[in-house]
Parts: C-alpha cells; sequence; structure tokens
C-alpha cells in the first residue's frame, strides 16, 4: 500500500451513491490525477480523503493507518493538506496573514517564519503582496495563495482541487510548474483537474472517473494517449 491507500469506497448523498467502489493509490512523492467530468465524484473523494465526506463502506489509509471517521483536524496533523476548489481565503485578511493561517495546527514560530520566507522562493508574487488583503489579489495570485496556505501546515501529502479552474492559460503553465517542484520537494499530491492536459500532462499516475467508477487508471503519459481519454477528455 502507498502513502495514501482509497479502497473500495462508496459515497451516499442522501440516496444518491456518488461514489461507486473506487479504489485508488497514492505513493510517497508522487502526482496523482483525477480527472472525469462534472459529477464524476472527483471532488467527493478529496472530501472524503480529509474527512469532509463519510464513506457509506471501504476504508482510506494514510501512512499505514485508517483514517475514515476521523475529523478534518485529525486528519490534517497526520500530514494531509487540502486546498479546496475555489481558492475559500479569507479575503479581508493580508496574504501573510492568510498564510499564517495555514500553520494554525504548528506551534514552531520560528520554523513557520522559515516556511513563509520559504513560500516566497516557490510564489515570488505573494512576497510583493505580503500586506495586500487576499480579496484584492488577481484569481491566479489567489490560487497561488490558496496553495501556499495549505502547505504551510508542512504536509506529506496535499489534495489540490481544480487549481486550474478560471485562470488564464499562461497562469496555468506556470501553475503547473510550480506543482511539479512542490512535489519535487517530496510533497506528494493527489490531483483534482478538469484540465485534463494539465492534470496527466504533470502526473505520473491518472484515474479516470465516470459516473463514480474508475473507468481508466495507470501511467499518466499512456493515459493521455488514450483514445478513449482523447475522444472524451481532449476534443478527438
Amino acid at each position: 500500500m502507498g502513502l495514501l491507500g482509497i479502497e473500495n469506497i462508496r459515497i451516499h448523498y442522501g440516496r444518491v451513491e456518488a461514489v461507486k467502489g473506487v479504489s485508488l493509490e497514492v505513493q510517497e512523492d508522487t502526482i496523482v490525477s483525477l480527472i472525469g467530468a462534472n459529477g464524476a465524484g472527483k471532488t467527493t473523494i478529496l472530501r472524503a480523503v480529509f474527512g469532509l465526506n463519510k464513506p457509506t463502506s471501504g476504508e482510506i489509509h494514510f501512512g499505514g493507518q485508517k483514517i475514515d471517521g476521523k475529523s478534518p483536524p485529525e486528519i490534517a496533523k497526520k500530514g494531509i493538506a487540502y486546498s479546496l476548489e475555489g481558492r475559500k481565503l479569507f479575503p479581508l485578511m493580508t496574504v501573510y496573514e492568510n498564510l499564517e493561517m495555514g500553520a494554525y495546527l504548528r506551534k514552531d514560530k520560528a520554523g513557520i517564519r522559515q516556511d513563509i520566507e520559504d513560500i516566497f522562493q516557490l510564489f515570488p508574487i505573494l512576497g510583493d503582496r505580503l500586506n495586500q488583503d487576499a480579496g484584492t489579489l488577481s484569481g491566479g495570485e489567489q490560487q497561488m495563495l490558496a496553495i501556499a496556505r495549505a502547505l504551510m501546515s508542512k504536509p506529506r501529502l496535499l489534495l489540490l482541487d481544480e487549481p486550474s479552474l478560471g485562470l488564464a492559460p499562461l497562469i496555468v503553465r506556470e501553475l503547473g510548474s510550480i506543482i511539479k517542484k512542490i512535489n519535487q520537494q517530496g510533497v506528494a499530491i493527489l490531483l483534482v483537474e478538469q484540465n485534463t492536459k494539465l492534470g496527466l500532462g504533470i502526473a505520473q499516475q491518472g484515474y479516470v472517473l465516470e459516473v463514480g467508477l474508475v473507468a481508466l487508471h495507470g501511467d499518466a503519459q499512456k493515459l493521455l494517449n488514450d483514445e478513449h481519454v482523447k475522444k472524451v477528455y481532449l476534443g478527438g
């Protein structure tokens, strides 16, 4: 079993079964992408990993420990961070204050200050916007801040939900490079992304979800060249 192991989970919203027996694995230091149309169950799976959705059945393991049924704070303490779709920043707080909020479970003040400096190496634009309210940033800058805030908890696994949503192509390419750099620094990433070219282009492994089921999975580059993926998700 890898760093994260999801075993045959089913998740319901009332009587509707949104996830219908999905298994997947994320190894240490890898990027794994979940792709699929709206309603396929991608975000539901991320929310389950972070304790926001409770599986009806099946199990989720992280670092060899069972985590399904635990609360989000308990899961965060184990080393999982979640950057949600839509960024969900504190818009009236500054860039610096948002970063501090990402470290709310930590007590090492000197380490927090150093990590904020390291964040500015990864996201130089955030250093330039240090005292600016998050709500006044551009869309791309807000997405960078959302990811940076999640990294402030020093996770072993980063859950990224639709980071490219609504961003210009140039910013999307920059974001892809940043995600790869984060991974190269030793953080495993489970990425939900409707931009199939981005999602599979930066990942080692990929899973294609269709109506709550894994339709395809395997090497991400091979999935990019799969005829079904090209037809359905890459416009032919």
